[in-house]
């Protein structure tokens, strides 16, 4: 069973725990804890034909924690990719399309480095949410139960988050 759940679910997890984060490093290390407390609190899954909500709340509530240590050890440090990361390079060259101009393909990294900003002003819940229903396409009924609260409470985080991010977009273009 839990040899499936890995397999099934590993992609999805560690996807999310990236956008979180912003590392593909940390979103390894965080993947494999995730892994690794569902093992331990397997017992805690009350649908076994429905694991994606409990291990996405294991993985949103542990990048939440990540993101909160880091802050409080390196105030103000930025979550945006480097490209001189050799992780980021090689996830990016992995993600990218070959049939894309260098001018088109600079024009996506210049997005996507505008979105990683923008997602760094959000609070970790916020993040999470936005990170979950707009990116990852899950839906607000397993957003909520990820994040342990009402569906509402999630409608509200995400408004909050494409509010902040909007103008965070529409400040950096002026």
């Amino acid at each position: 069973w839990f040899a499936d759940l890995v397999r099934g679910h590993s992609r999805r997890v560690f996807a999310l725990l990236y956008r979180m984060t912003g590392n593909a490093g940390d979103a390894q290390d965080l993947s494999q804890e995730v892994f690794l407390k569902a093992w331990q609190n397997r017992r805690q899954l009350h649908d076994a034909d429905r694991p994606t909500p409990w291990l996405l709340r294991i993985a949103s509530n542990s990048a939440i924690d990540f993101q909160r240590s880091r802050a409080s050890q390196r105030p103000g440090s930025p979550m945006v990719p480097s490209l001189d990361d050799e992780n980021q390079s090689g996830l990016r060259d992995r993600l990218s399309s070959p049939e894309l101009t260098p001018e088109a393909s600079a024009l996506r990294d210049e997005r996507q480095g505008r979105l990683w900003a923008a997602l760094e002003v959000l609070s970790p819940k916020e993040r999470a949410a936005v990170v979950m229903r707009d990116i990852e396409g899950v839906p607000n009924r397993e957003v909520a139960a990820a994040l342990g609260c009402s569906m509402i409470t999630v409608r509200t985080h995400i408004s909050s988050a494409r509010t902040k991010m909007r103008k965070f977009l529409l400040r950096g273009k002026k």
